[in-house]
């Protein structure tokens, strides 16, 4: 064997690797970054991913409402995360992405810095949500997902509805 080969499997059989278990439940994840920070939705919540588009803004809209627009023929609201988690906006985006999401009580596009991947994740992997979060990150965070080097909050879309919900006072007229 040649010393550079040898070099390589030595080093494999001294790393501590995990071992997957391949019958394991898995489940979606959309990873995307907003104001460069990493975050996750679960997969079985966002039904679309749809490239930059024009967004036309409403008057009187809560902060958190970027806009809307036409998709399929329908008016589609688009809320930005930013307000809702308490995480300034990103300067000098060059184009986002709208994730469309349904939840329980509405749907909505989600808008987005960056979209990362969408992937499947062991169940196991998704760790508890750290305690140290910001208050607002506390009432929408569910879990943290390491994939890579990386480490990603997971969302639950229906959480940052009921938030919107919240901020926007839209709550209070149900």
């Amino acid at each position: 064997m040649s010393e550079p080969l040898e070099q390589i499997l030595s080093q494999y059989q001294t790393e501590k690797r995990e071992i997957t278990n391949v019958d394991e439940p898995q489940c979606s994840l959309v990873l995307f970054k907003v104001a460069d920070k990493n975050f996750a939705f679960y997969g079985a919540q966002i039904k679309e991913i749809l490239a930059d588009r024009p967004i036309s803004w409403v008057p009187g809209c809560p902060p958190s409402l970027e806009g809307v627009i036409n998709h399929r023929g329908r008016v589609e609201s688009v809320i930005t995360l930013n307000s809702l988690i308490e995480t300034p906006a990103a300067e000098n985006v060059a184009k986002r992405t709208i994730l469309m999401g349904r939840g329980q009580k509405m749907q909505s596009g989600i808008l987005v810095d960056k979209l990362v991947d969408v992937l499947d994740v062991a169940q196991s992997q998704i760790h508890p949500a750290a305690e140290h979060l910001s208050a607002a990150m506390q009432k929408v965070v569910v879990g943290i997902v390491p994939v890579g080097k990386e480490y990603f909050a997971l969302l639950d879309l229906d959480l940052i509805f009921e938030r919107y919900l919240e901020t926007s006072g839209y709550d209070a007229l149900a």
